[in-house]
């Protein structure tokens, strides 16, 4: 990363330069010097800012989203295939959105593996994670 990535990622979560410094436990100066690349932005800090924008992308209310799901399961180490499976992706206004629509789904039996993908296609949920979240969901509904 460097300093125009970090003042990009700053301004896309909407972090002043002292919201970012205490994010990272630094000094709102030190985060100037990384920005006018004064200084060399730390690996550490390209991480860490990584995992605050899957965090921020996690919110209820992010998105657009695109849920991707298969009709069967995805095994690398299945030797045979019963059926092929066909993925599915549907575009929603947000996470809460997708949420709701895996909740219909996971009781289908042509749902599998789960993922809610940002616009870029990175991953935001998926997994257990992804379960839990919407079980939370429909646990407050």
């Amino acid at each position: 990363m460097n300093g125009l990535e970090l003042k990009k990622w700053r301004k896309l979560l909407n972090y002043t330069q002292e919201q970012a410094a205490n994010e990272f436990g630094v000094t709102r100066p030190t985060i100037q010097n990384w920005e006018y690349e004064i200084t060399p932005v730390p690996v550490a800090v390209d991480l860490a800012s990584r995992q605050l924008l899957r965090r921020w992308k996690q919110r209820p209310g992010f998105g657009p989203v695109t849920l991707v799901y298969a009709s069967a399961p995805l095994s690398p180490t299945q030797d045979r295939v019963d059926r092929l499976p066909t993925l599915f992706c549907r575009r929603y206004l947000d996470n809460n959105a997708a949420f709701l629509r895996v909740l219909e789904l996971r009781s289908s039996s042509n749902f599998f593996n789960p993922l809610i993908l940002d616009d870029t296609n990175l991953i935001i949920w998926g997994g257990p994670q992804l379960m839990e979240e919407c079980e939370k969901l429909h646990l407050q509904g």
